[in-house]
């Protein structure tokens, strides 16, 4: 008799207990697709729908999160790459900020490996003039390797040595320089970028703008992102009159 009473009691807590676990196990599979995310700024918070922009728009992940090759990649939080600054705890924390070491070549794009540089050639057409490349006798009795003096970062005292060895070949290989970051491959070997575990080079060691400048900041990515979208689209808030659209006071 006792059990009969209590029987619809058990039903009832084992019903709720399933649709329990039925939602917390969706829910948990749905973490990497929020809702919506809350962005902090000093003009006013912006709340971004993420799931209305998928969902409801049918925009593909990759248009908004590029750095995805296919659609087996993880999509990255935009301030994996993206930061509020461009500082040295920026730098040193965006280590860790990705899944895996593939997505490091999105931005460090190409190493260089050995060296294509004919010496014995380089002499004969110098007419076996050494200080047509080396330093004179005041700085070096004799000629040596540019890294014996040189190093891979500048100091006050000695530039780089990529930098010192730039300066002399432009002086004879201009037409070469004149075409920019295109013809490093007539003196480089370049990596297979894809197979590559080794550490990599600054920024500044190829490309002349500050290192800040090649990465847009968060806020700058967002407002170019998103506006130009909306811009595109016709839809939505963009131009200079719409920020009270997406900022709240």
């Amino acid at each position: 008799m006792l059990n009969k009473r209590y029987a619809p009691i058990t039903a009832a807590v084992v019903i709720l207990l399933v649709i329990a676990a039925v939602g917390y196990t969706r829910t948990k599979a749905k973490t990497d697709m929020p809702v919506r995310i809350l962005f902090k700024n000093n003009g006013g918070n912006v709340i971004f729908s993420h799931l209305v922009h998928h969902r409801n728009y049918q925009i593909a992940c990759a248009k908004c999160h590029h750095e995805m090759t296919s659609e087996q990649d993880k999509a990255l939080a935009c301030g994996s790459c993206h930061p509020v600054s461009f500082d040295e705890q920026y730098v040193e924390n965006h280590k860790s900020s990705f899944p895996e070491k593939k997505y490091c070549i999105q931005c460090h794009h190409i190493e260089y490996e050995h060296l294509i540089f004919d010496h014995d050639e380089h002499i004969e057409f110098a007419d076996d003039n050494c200080q047509a490349c080396h330093h004179g006798e005041d700085i070096e009795p004799e000629p040596g390797q540019c890294s014996e003096c040189h190093e891979d970062m500048e100091s006050d005292e000695i530039p780089s040595l990529a930098m010192a060895a730039h300066k002399r070949c432009q002086s004879c290989h201009e037409d070469m320089f004149d075409q920019g970051l295109t013809s490093c491959t007539t003196c480089h070997q370049a990596v297979d970028m894809t197979q590559y575990s080794g550490d990599f080079s600054s920024c500044g060691q190829c490309h002349d703008v500050k290192t800040k400048d090649l990465v847009l900041e968060r806020m700058n990515a967002f407002h170019e992102q998103c506006m130009d979208c909306h811009e595109r689209e016709g839809k939505g808030p963009y131009g200079e009159n719409s920020c009270f659209k997406c900022h709240i006071r």
